[in-house]
């Protein structure tokens, strides 16, 4: 009888965080043969396990059924780094170096539901002086990182006996700015 060698994923179609149980169903191969097995896919790295290789060997076994058989477990990792859907195959060989393959490869799509977390904006204000005359202009620059162009930014004055007649109307005086592209919204007040 001529060996057979089936390759059978679990899942072909997979969840990051899912367990994956690949069964590698034989006949006419002699019980304890040592059979070598490889995954490998486009970006497919050990990374995107969080248990089980990408290569490794096993022996033929003949389980209580009389079935020879080889079982391969894998956990895929749960990266939350959106990569989108990748694809990889396992592979069987008959020797070591990996040049004999056996069998059909079976291919497994990890389908990526992991988003990258979004990057934290920041905000810096820094004020053209900390104190100054009546009559004087302040200038006040707030500083952004990872705010989108053309996002409105409201500001308010306040303090310690603050009221609306500590201040006098500037060209361009207004209680919004609109962020252009270098990260930056300037007022500048009268005071």
């Amino acid at each position: 009888m001529a060996a057979t060698y089936s390759i059978l994923p679990s899942l072909q179609l997979i969840d990051e965080g899912q367990s994956l149980q690949t069964m590698i169903h034989t006949t006419g191969v002699i019980n304890g043969t040592l059979l070598y097995w490889v995954i490998s896919g486009t970006n497919i790295t050990a990374a995107d396990f969080s248990a089980g290789g990408l290569s490794g060997q096993a022996r033929v076994v003949t389980d209580a059924t009389g079935m020879d058989m080889i079982m391969l477990s894998h956990t895929l990792a749960n990266d939350l780094t959106t990569e989108g859907n990748e694809t990889f195959q396992i592979k069987l060989f008959t020797d070591a170096a990996r040049t004999k393959p056996v069998g059909t490869p079976a291919t497994v799509t990890i389908n990526d539901k992991s988003k990258t977390p979004a990057p934290v904006p920041t905000y810096g204000i820094t004020p053209s002086a900390a104190s100054l005359n009546e009559g004087a202009i302040l200038t006040t620059t707030v500083q952004t990182t990872n705010v989108a162009v053309g996002t409105v930014l409201y500001w308010a004055l306040s303090g310690t006996g603050i009221t609306a007649a500590d201040r006098s109307s500037h060209p361009g005086d207004r209680s919004r700015c609109r962020r252009p592209s270098a990260s930056r919204c300037r007022r500048d007040r009268s005071r």
